[in-house]
């Protein structure tokens, strides 16, 4: 499963990590940026303060 990111300003991205591994990542690089992996396999910054939910999607990652 994938995970869709919804920011505060209302733009989302989906990335290849489930639901758990993203909350993992947060507890874990908290107050940091979180890197995730992009549909390109590459890094994908979050910065988790900016963000205003997460939810478990069936959809394929997506360009972010």
């Amino acid at each position: 499963m994938s995970t869709r990111i919804v920011f505060d300003g209302g733009g989302e991205v989906i990335v290849a990590q489930d639901e758990a591994d993203v909350i993992h990542s947060v507890r874990r690089d908290h107050p940091n940026p979180v890197t995730l992996e992009s549909i390109t396999g590459g890094p994908l910054h979050i910065n988790w303060d900016h963000v205003a939910f997460v939810e478990e999607t069936l959809s394929t990652p997506e360009a972010g």
